[in-house]
């Protein structure tokens, strides 16, 4: 994989096709393997750059890596299709990838010619979310406190509002969580602590796909449709995914929607 120096961290990335770039930006518990058959549905159009984010897969993280944030990250996007997508990017993220990639749309839309984002996990937008992510934190502080481990709790999805639906990702998928513990730390509830600029919604100046599936969560499916009443220039997005997130369980079906939004 080609690799790109940016921000202190070693990104690795990897590209297929040609035509309009597609940035696509992994979740929690991944690497940017994950996109591998989004990617070739969409090597027939686009030109899909995948990458590792920082903490995860074979790219790189800051000496004593304890914590990030949305907007850390969204600039990490950003240097990427700066350096390599030659103009401005489709950019699909899902979970936490698809709170960066609307982070980058919001602030840097200059960067950005269109969104999908998956399963964003903006609960600050539900009040409904609210007991829900206190009873994941004090369940987080009692597996500490009972020497659990804390990877093994977040996998089984005991926490469904700090790690929605990802008990559901193939343990494949999933592996890259075991194979780099600090990374899920750093990253738990940095969705619901994003300071999301909520003028800039109403104002969004490209078009966007909110997805979900049969599978979503609730929590995480009112917090799409949340996200949805308040996002110019967005349609909400259904995928047959019965048992998968939806760029997992319907690639093709997702592409399709990539096609749609993109100018």
């Amino acid at each position: 994989m080609p690799t790109l120096e940016a921000r202190g961290v070693e990104f690795a990335w990897s590209e297929r096709g040609d035509g309009a770039p597609v940035v696509l930006i992994h979740e929690s518990a991944a690497t940017g393997a994950v996109w591998d058959p989004l990617a070739e549905a969409l090597s027939k159009e686009f030109r899909a750059i995948a990458y590792d984010r920082r903490g995860w897969g074979d790219s790189g993280e800051p000496d004593d890596y304890r914590r990030t944030t949305v907007e850390e990250q969204s600039e990490d996007a950003a240097a990427l299709i700066e350096a390599e997508a030659g103009g401005p990017a489709a950019v699909c993220g899902a979970g936490l990838g698809a709170v960066i990639a609307l982070d980058v749309l919001l602030r840097r839309a200059e960067l950005v010619s269109a969104a999908v984002l998956i399963e964003p996990p903006l609960f600050q937008l539900i009040p409904a979310a609210t007991e829900a992510l206190s009873q994941d934190r004090h369940r987080l502080a009692t597996a500490a406190g009972d020497g659990e481990n804390v990877i093994d709790v977040y996998l089984s999805g005991g926490l469904p509002a700090l790690g929605p639906g990802v008990a559901r990702t193939p343990e494949e998928t999933t592996a890259a969580a075991r194979e780099r513990p600090r990374s899920v730390v750093a990253e738990l509830g940095i969705s619901a602590g994003w300071r999301m600029p909520l003028p800039r919604l109403a104002s969004a100046e490209r078009p966007s796909a909110i997805v979900t599936a049969e599978s979503t969560p609730p929590l995480v499916r009112e917090a799409c449709a949340a996200l949805a009443a308040r996002l110019a220039l967005s349609a909400p997005r259904e995928v047959a995914s019965s048992q998968t997130p939806p760029h997992v369980g319907a690639p093709a079906e997702l592409a399709s929607i990539v096609a749609e939004v993109s100018p």
